[in-house]
């Protein structure tokens, strides 16, 4: 197994900007008003401007740290995805209660959180810098939770392929296909499908 890259926290500055403990408060404030903002108004309504005010901040302050709603999104769903637990599950178990155990807080986030999880699937797409950095820390959390579930020979293709499955589970059930609460039974069967026979 590789060693772990380092977690990169919500809010957490860009490369050479350290966040003094008041600006690291506007930003809690603005991703805390920008999850409300998305419950209450859904993401084609929300705009960095009502973020803001809903923060108590100007809009040229938010425009400091988030450049666009998108980015503001991406941040609010990393930073929800940061606080789930990475479970260890013992060797015992089956690799499905491994896999299981290991994808579930993800999967379930969504399904907790509806508006977040529309929000996310759309902002998650595009091509700005400060998205494909937070979606590789994504894909990273999520790489580190699944090659943890299949332990420590962990062969890299496995770990792909469990991670394109959830993914690709995530954006169906985003499209409406199956609710997200269905997105880890789906890939424990795949899980269930690569335990060796013995």
């Amino acid at each position: 197994m590789t060693d772990p890259a380092p977690r990169i926290e919500a809010g957490a500055p860009r490369p050479r900007q350290r966040l003094s403990q008041r600006q690291a408060s506007t930003v809690t404030a603005l991703l805390d008003a920008g999850l409300d903002h998305l419950r209450d108004h859904g993401y084609d309504q929300i705009t960095l401007r009502a973020v803001a005010a809903r923060a108590g901040v100007t809009h040229t302050t938010a425009y400091n740290y988030f450049t666009s709603k998108a980015h503001l999104v991406a941040e609010i769903f990393w930073r929800h995805l940061s606080a789930v637990p990475t479970p260890s599950p013992g060797a015992d178990l089956a690799l499905e209660d491994r896999i299981t155990q290991a994808l579930n807080g993800p999967g379930l986030l969504l399904a907790d959180e509806p508006a977040l999880a529309d929000a996310a699937l759309s902002a998650l797409l595009l091509s700005d810098p400060d998205i494909r950095r937070l979606r590789n820390a994504i894909g990273l959390d999520l790489s580190l939770r699944i090659e943890i579930a299949i332990g420590p020979d962990a062969d890299p293709e496995v770990v792909e392929a469990v991670l394109l499955a959830f993914s690709g589970a995530m954006l169906q059930a985003g499209m409406g296909y199956f609710d997200f609460a269905g997105v880890v039974p789906r890939i424990s069967k795949l899980a269930a499908l690569l335990q060796p026979r013995t």
